[in-house]
């Protein structure tokens, strides 16, 4: 049996509401007690004092890789990374190489995962191969576990289809996650249509790119009674959009990134292709939208999406270089510097949004602080300023337009079932 004394640092819990200094006792796996407990010998004792004491990030937008993708990242070294950065539950996307479209490749990524250093889940694929022709089979994934489809890097171009997809989503409880983005509108766009991309002489996406598809996606879940998550929204008009069918329904929910509110499309002048990423940064004042759509409730949660890529796949050629930003290891760091410190946003809530607001979207027993429940916990020194330095990543992925920013709130130790690192 070993136990774990957390003592005095400053427990938050969004579902209680508790933040006071006090000490948590971990036995095994579990928390079993919150409150003034003395140390015994047995015990470990990790002085918290000074630091954050709050549960684990649950991170429901990951790009684990591996497989025929492992020079990119690996199981091991992305969850390794996501642990570096107080993540102790993520989902792992479907567009793998194999993708998750079957029963056979899940299955190979399912047995990949005992080399996992935190808790993964797996999310199914729309279609076959993400080709956005064909449906994948949903109740061969209900039978693997799976309760969300994403076809996560692309959108499903064919309305009937995708109107089936929600149709069938609905008919296997799942959760039909999209990837807002008419492909027929600004086809070639590597940066947010505007200043920034004429300055560049390259060709943009506009806003209406992803608010278009999350209006068609709204109308069909509305129409199907399904279930429709629409994720790393990025723009005024889609988070308006969001808004109003909230009023509407309980179907529609949204997440969004801490690039999409900490950054504009002008670090693409300061850091070049390390900020391409899709959607691409915007304007700020569709970053002042994202963050309004947080604090009002339009926005459920926040996600990494975490997407590594070899310092090759990142050319300073905007046309050449692929899409994607290395995030899970400075995510806290920078939802804690620029929703809590900037913008004022309480730190219950910040947390509640990382924490407690995932675990509930799905339906996870972690998320809290609470007796009984596992011992997923991470310690923030939220006096810890430090400069981002790509090359210190434990992940493969070194892409990440936060290079050379100063962020506040950085995690010191990470708690894994238990297990203190």
């Amino acid at each position: 049996m070993s136990k774990i004394l957390i003592k005095g640092g400053r427990v938050i819990d969004p579902e209680s509401n508790l933040d006071m200094v006090t000490n948590i006792l971990i036995v095994d796996q579990d928390i079993v007690e919150i409150g003034n407990i003395e140390p015994e010998d047995d015990m470990n004792v990790v002085d918290a004092s000074g630091l954050l004491v709050m549960p684990g990030v649950i991170d429901m937008h990951v790009h684990l890789r591996d497989m025929e993708q492992a020079e990119k990242e690996t199981i091991e070294t992305g969850t390794k990374a996501a642990r570096k950065g107080g993540v102790t539950t993520l989902f792992a996307m479907p567009n793998t190489i194999p993708q998750l479209c079957a029963a056979k490749f899940i299955q190979q990524y399912q047995e990949l995962l005992k080399n996992a250093r935190v808790d993964v889940h797996i999310i199914g694929a729309i279609t076959k191969h993400l080709e956005g022709k064909e449906l994948a089979d949903y109740a061969e994934f209900v039978k693997l576990g799976i309760k969300f489809i994403s076809d996560d890097g692309f959108d499903v171009n064919d309305d009937v289809l995708l109107e089936q997809a929600y149709i069938k989503a609905n008919e296997n409880d799942l959760t039909l996650i999209t990837h807002p983005e008419m492909n027929n509108i600004g086809e070639d766009g590597v940066l947010n249509e505007g200043e920034v991309s004429k300055q560049l002489d390259v060709p943009g996406q506009p806003n209406a790119k992803e608010y278009e598809a999350v209006e068609r996606g709204i109308k069909l879940a509305l129409k199907t009674g399904a279930k429709a998550h629409f994720t790393h929204i990025s723009t005024k008009q889609s988070i308006e959009l969001v808004r109003q069918a909230k009023k509407e329904s309980g179907l529609i929910t949204a997440d969004c990134t801490p690039h999409h509110f900490s950054l504009t499309d002008a670090e693409a002048l300061r850091v070049g292709t390390l900020a391409k990423v899709n959607p691409p940064l915007r304007t700020e004042e569709d970053r002042l939208a994202v963050i309004e759509g947080l604090k009002d409730g339009t926005i459920d949660l926040i996600v990494t999406d975490h997407a590594p890529h070899r310092e090759e796949d990142k050319p300073d050629d905007f046309m050449k270089a692929a899409f994607g930003i290395s995030q899970i290891e400075t995510s806290l760091a920078s939802s804690i510097t620029e929703l809590h410190f900037n913008q004022g946003m309480a730190l219950m809530e910040v947390v509640r949004l990382m924490t407690l607001a995932p675990a509930k979207f799905a339906n996870l027993r972690v998320g809290r602080l609470k007796a009984g429940y596992p011992a997923d916990i991470v310690l923030v020194d939220l006096e810890a300023e430090r400069t981002v330095d790509r090359m210190s990543f434990v992940s493969k992925g070194k892409n990440t337009p936060f290079e050379g920013k100063k962020l506040k709130g950085w995690p010191v130790k990470t708690i894994v079932r238990g297990a203190l690192y």
